[in-house]
């Protein structure tokens, strides 16, 4: 069963942490080493693609120096 509210919230996050981490003039490559993530999974994130875990938005955000609760709070 698909939960609509999630996902979107989801979507949502994901963008406000691409516009992070353009805002803090850092590429794919910059993040994903940072997180320990690959190049190709940020930009699947990024565009759609992939649906990240909790986790993974947490070791965005920590990577970023933004806190995921903070992202959250926007859009509730």
């Amino acid at each position: 069963m698909r939960d609509e509210v999630s996902e979107q919230l989801v979507l949502k996050i994901v963008d406000e942490l691409a516009r992070v981490r353009k805002s803090l003039g850092l590429s794919h490559e910059a993040l994903a080493e940072k997180t320990g993530l690959t190049r190709p999974a940020i930009s699947f994130i990024e565009s759609h693609k992939r649906t990240p875990t909790i986790a993974t938005c947490l070791k965005m955000a920590k990577a970023l120096d933004v806190r995921l609760a903070d992202i959250i709070d926007k859009f509730e």
